[in-house]
């Protein structure tokens, strides 16, 4: 299994979703504008191709938690909502193993003329 951020992205969103259920709008790749709150799978950092082993790839992938910009207590309650979305680190067999590596960049941002407070949640991905 080789990296592919559209598939990892993919499993990654879905596992996110069923862990919220409707209440937060959760996006598998960044969109233009957005509604908080929200959390969006990003770009990967970085991608190391068989680090562990031949095509065996790993790849550090930031999940970003999107409130309103003085919601402190909704992205921390995101944060630990992506933190439990993944008891199965296969994500159903689209991945070798997904698991939260840390919790960075607490930031405010401006999207659109929005706003909003954001901090990302680093996902170690082999693949």
């Amino acid at each position: 299994m080789s990296w592919s951020r559209a598939a990892a992205a993919e499993a990654v969103a879905h596992a996110i979703g069923v862990a919220c259920g409707e209440t937060v709008t959760v996006f598998a790749k960044p969109p233009q504008t957005l509604n908080p709150p929200a959390i969006v799978v990003g770009r990967p950092v970085e991608v190391r191709y068989s680090d562990f082993a031949l095509a065996v790839d790993d790849a550090e992938l930031p999940v970003v938690c999107v409130g309103a910009a003085d919601g402190d207590d909704t992205v921390d309650q995101l944060v630990a909502l992506v933190r439990s979305s993944f008891p199965d680190p296969t994500l159903g067999g689209a991945v070798a193993s997904c698991t939260t590596s840390l919790e960075r960049n607490w930031r405010n941002v401006n999207i659109a003329g929005i706003d909003l407070l954001q901090a990302e949640v680093v996902l170690a991905i082999r693949m």
